[in-house]
């Protein structure tokens, strides 16, 4: 085959998922939008993250951006999103696990809680009503913890080996950060605390989970059938979207080979560069 057949069958390969991309997003209402690492990495948007966002808004679809970085409070999320994707954003747009576990708080009538979480969570859940307490809590919570010290891992530990409950905010070992490199997140710390006590959490949160899905969709008023989910990690976004009969975009980044997984994507693209120069001839 010559060079021109070559880029000739590359351009059409390009065409045609250009309009399957298309086809897909047009039959979806609500969009399930993986945050870290697919619209932004740490401080930084990803290209054309933020036209992606204002058009699906203008052809009118729904969306929550989901991460499971429970590092800030909600509010300071927002703000930073809104900020950096140039893109109004209301509370019903992120979901946290700052939201699952006040939910759950709620739910299971808990008022008291200590844990490694950082100091801003633990002032996000002290304003919405719950106490922090270092003495005798109701539960534990292990998260993404910044802000954390020997003593806190000491207190924790020795609150769960004298019986007390704890709820995990999501599994992710590592979370992506600045330059490809990769920092740990709550997933390693809950090792720590697993090795240190011999015990599991008695609840986790966050992706991958299908109660995430469950929640979300109650919250939107949107079924299965009618939602996308669009995300970068096989083994997290793929992974619930499979398991929960959602379809899916995979953002594969520089991948060129398929990953041996047993959860496959209904498309896999390069970016949501791709996804946007795709859908932006697309009219309401």
């Amino acid at each position: 085959m010559n060079l021109s057949k070559e880029l000739l069958n590359v351009n059409m390969m390009l065409v045609n998922n250009a309009e399957k991309i298309r086809k897909l997003i047009r039959s979806k209402r609500f969009f399930m939008l993986d945050g870290d690492g697919t619209l932004y990495l740490w401080d930084k948007p990803l290209k054309s993250s933020g036209d992606f966002i204002k058009k699906i808004k203008n052809l009118g679809k729904q969306f929550v951006i989901l991460s499971n970085n429970d590092s800030e409070s909600k509010k300071k999320r927002l703000d930073f999103l809104r900020r950096i994707l140039k893109v109004d954003l209301s509370d019903d747009n992120l979901l946290l696990p700052n939201d699952l576990v006040i939910d759950t708080f709620k739910r299971r009538k808990i008022r008291t809680f200590d844990g490694l979480i950082s100091d801003e969570f633990v002032r996000e859940l002290i304003k919405n009503g719950f106490k922090r307490d270092t003495k005798n809590p109701d539960i534990i919570l292990i998260g993404f913890d910044t802000d954390i010290t020997y003593d806190k891992i000491k207190r924790i530990v020795e609150h769960i080996n004298s019986g007390k409950k704890f709820i995990l905010t999501h599994i992710d070992p590592l979370c992506p950060y600045k330059n490809g490199m990769e920092i740990p997140d709550a997933g390693l710390i809950a090792e720590l605390i697993e090795t240190a006590t011999k015990k599991e959490p008695e609840e986790t949160l966050g992706k991958p989970f299908r109660s995430v899905v469950h929640y979300i969709l109650d919250k939107a008023g949107a079924s299965k059938q009618e939602s996308l989910i669009i995300g970068d990690r096989i083994n997290t976004d793929i992974k619930m979207a499979n398991e929960n009969g959602v379809d899916s975009i995979w953002i594969r980044g520089s991948v060129d080979k398929p990953i041996k997984s047993r959860y496959k994507p209904t498309l896999s693209v390069e970016s949501v560069d791709e996804i946007y120069k795709a859908i932006k001839v697309i009219v309401k």
